[in-house]
């Protein structure tokens, strides 16, 4: 994958995620224990929550930038115990 704000290549990897990662928008609070918010009020989880093992989401780095760009997306197959 090209990297869209310098055009260097970007590299392929993953980010491990159970479920405690996610994105919060700017001016809200990260303080609950179980987060059920939706996307656009209280942000999103990074992958499927899973009470054991972690799930693979796919992500591309880019060396140039420093940048990550992550799939967000709630279900993926890839998973590792």
């Amino acid at each position: 994958m090209i990297c869209k704000y310098c055009n260097y290549e970007m590299k392929e990897g993953f980010i491990p995620t159970g479920g405690s990662v996610r994105w919060i928008p700017k001016g809200q609070s990260c303080d609950k224990l179980f987060f059920r918010g939706s996307k656009e009020k209280e942000g999103f989880r990074i992958g499927p929550l899973k009470l054991f093992g972690i799930t693979k989401q796919p992500a591309w780095y880019c060396p140039n930038c420093d940048l990550i760009l992550i799939v967000c997306k709630a279900n993926t197959d890839k998973t590792i115990s």
